[in-house]
């Protein structure tokens, strides 16, 4: 392993209504969410990466111009869905919440309006929440999907239905009937990036320390050093880093709290890789997922598990 692919997303949120649930995500207008996309790739292109748009469809109407602009510098485009969020609201449910016919119907109706404003249809998901069940990669790689951002390891949410405890923490092919594992679906999940180090509880939520630029009081220093040592342990088919936030912050303002957390965290990541030995490389969705169709993935076979074993 002599590179790290370093990947920096971005799930566009539409702008918020005034009745807003409390801690929804998004801007308060498109104009905002504009200044605050192109604020956002300027800073993590100056550091060498490209970013990936996992976009709302409400949002890929108000930006397709800015959408193709992002995508000429470099830029990877997916969709990204809150089903609560989405059209009239008549989901009233996480991603994770819908049966297969639910989640089909949804995402058949989304595609649609994102193609409608990109002239395309997207290839890539990531649902709100990184909410899911055991349906879910079986209904994305029906409806074509390629790869996407299903889960975030360790993340126990069930308000959310959103229960990745035990999850595989790197890249790879998914599996039809059970979302924590690897399988032969012709999906491509790509995990976001967490430190194992030390479990987090909030009121019940149990968590681990990612690199979103959101947080209040993280130390962005260990928790890059965290997770760099631990992808160079489990030595990966495709070792990356990958990290999230939202269009709801102000990433043209060197003195917004969540620009400056941005700069610091690409600035801390970038240096513990390096440190470690490693070459930082930026990538996208789509270039992680390439990347794995054409390496492959090889799973395991059946072992049985003895009856003292399963016992303690």
């Amino acid at each position: 392993m002599e590179e790290i692919y370093v990947l920096v997303t971005m799930d566009v949120e539409p702008a918020l209504p005034k009745d807003r649930p409390p801690a929804s995500t998004g801007p308060l207008n498109y104009e905002d969410s504009r200044r605050f996309i192109k604020g956002y790739s300027n800073i993590a292109l100056s550091f060498g990466y490209p970013v990936t748009y996992m976009i709302h469809p409400e949002a890929a109407t108000a930006h397709p111009d800015l959408f193709v602009e992002e995508e000429a510098k470099g830029a990877c485009l997916g969709l990204h869905l809150h089903p609560w969020k989405f059209s009239d609201g008549h989901y009233k449910d996480h991603f994770g919440g819908l049966s297969e016919t639910s989640q089909i119907a949804i995402l058949s109706e989304a595609i649609a309006v994102w193609y409608g404003a990109m002239k395309r249809r997207p290839e890539y998901f990531r649902p709100g929440t990184f909410s899911a069940n055991d349906n879910t990669f079986g209904v994305l790689e029906r409806l074509g999907f390629l790869g996407g951002s299903i889960s975030i390891p360790g993340r126990v949410y069930p308000d959310m239905n959103s229960v990745w405890a035990g999850a595989v923490s790197d890249p790879h092919f998914a599996n039809r009937y059970f979302r924590h594992m690897p399988g032969d679906l012709n999906f491509v999940n790509i995990p976001l990036s967490v430190d194992f180090s030390v479990q987090q509880d909030r009121d019940g939520r149990l968590f681990y320390w990612d690199l979103r630029p959101d947080w209040q009081n993280a130390d962005y220093q260990r928790i890059s050093i965290n997770i760099v040592k631990q992808v160079i342990k489990r030595c990966p088919t495709i070792p990356i880093i990958h990290m999230v936030t939202h269009n709801d912050n102000n990433f043209l303002d060197p003195n917004d709290r969540v620009c400056k957390n941005f700069r610091k965290m690409l600035t801390e990541l970038t240096n513990a890789i390096k440190q470690a030995g490693k070459r930082p490389i930026g990538a996208t969705f789509a270039e992680i997922t390439e990347m794995l169709s054409s390496k492959g993935q090889r799973i395991d076979d059946f072992v049985y598990a003895h009856a003292e074993m399963l016992n303690g």
